[in-house]
């Protein structure tokens, strides 16, 4: 979600579904025992609606969203996610977006079958955080370093994600483009990078830090995985901050999936967004469309001055006695 940070699910903000390649499940109503702020995830249809979870992640009791603001960018740290964080990620991820991530997505995410990048900051006992969320820490006041997640984004090239999407991105299925050819004993590669989840907490958006996690993976994949030939996702379409994320940062939307989810009992539009790279390019469907569109806005363009040009021309020509 960057001019307005981001939080952008597969399936609401960003990619496709569970671990298995499958759409995930809305998020029931909250417990009504759970007390307390509720999440201002702008992958939340309805924010009003008593199924919008209240925020659980142990970051919220150590810094408030004030303290996080304090935190300069630059003294983040950035790595791929651990054991420890396994309770942490599904509390984020639970407060982010209005679906469910079964056990297998987080498996897959902690061993690495999944990227994972983390944004983490970690601050002295003491150093932050009031009263209130001293006694919330057992580590708090006692000088202990305490290292807390602020911003995490996941992506896999797992033919399980993209083999429904793959033909609307780079026209043509998994089996011409990913697939070893008979009697090949390399692995399959996947030609697409899938982005699953990007989100950030509170007091991190509108900061830049979903815009840095996006960034980081784009170019983990341009070094590293040269097999890759687009990275893409889907975003709901009421998610203006996230649209606004992924086009700033290059990526070109492809196209619009009409009641893709069912979110709070509500359909909701999906929008296809692809950044190609290295040798990848759009179907030439896609392709012929967008220049045929660029020659339009030209001779409107062009249209428009020469009109514009003539009348600034007779308004400057003196008017005849």
């Amino acid at each position: 979600m960057a001019a307005m940070e981001v939080d952008t699910p597969a399936a609401i903000g960003v990619g496709g579904g569970g671990a298995d390649g499958t759409a995930p499940e809305a998020t029931a109503a909250v417990p009504e025992e759970w007390t307390g702020p509720k999440s201002t995830s702008s992958a939340m249809p309805d924010h009003s609606s008593p199924s919008v979870p209240c925020l659980r992640a142990k970051v919220h009791q150590i810094l408030s969203a004030a303290e996080c603001q304090m935190i300069p960018l630059s003294a983040l740290r950035f790595r791929p996610v651990e054991a420890d964080d396994h309770k942490e990620m599904v509390a984020l991820h639970t407060e982010w977006f209005p679906v469910t991530y079964d056990e297998g997505f987080y498996t897959k995410c902690l061993n690495g079958e999944i990227f994972t990048i983390a944004a983490t900051y970690t601050a002295s006992g003491g150093a932050h955080g009031s009263s209130a969320s001293s006694s919330a820490s057992p580590s708090a006041g006692s000088g202990e370093a305490e290292e807390h997640l602020l911003g995490l984004i996941t992506m896999s090239t797992s033919c399980d994600f993209h083999g429904d999407d793959i033909g609307h991105v780079l026209g043509a299925d998994c089996d011409a483009l990913c697939r070893s050819p008979p009697g090949s004993i390399a692995m399959p590669c996947g030609r697409l990078a899938y982005i699953l989840t990007l989100g950030v907490t509170d007091g991190f958006r509108r900061r830049g830090l979903a815009k840095e996690l996006l960034k980081r993976s784009v170019m983990h994949v341009h070094r590293n995985m040269l097999h890759v030939d687009a990275i893409y996702l889907h975003v709901v379409s009421y998610n203006e901050p996230a649209i606004h994320l992924y086009e700033s940062s290059r990526f070109m939307q492809i196209n619009k999936f009409v009641a893709f989810y069912q979110l709070h009992g509500k359909p909701y539009d999906s929008l296809l967004y692809a950044y190609y790279l290295h040798e990848g390019r759009p179907p030439w469907k896609l392709r012929i469309k967008n220049m045929l569109s660029a020659g339009r806005e030209w001779v409107v363009s062009a249209w428009c001055s020469m009109w514009g040009a003539e009348q600034q021309k007779q308004l400057a020509e003196p008017a005849e006695p």
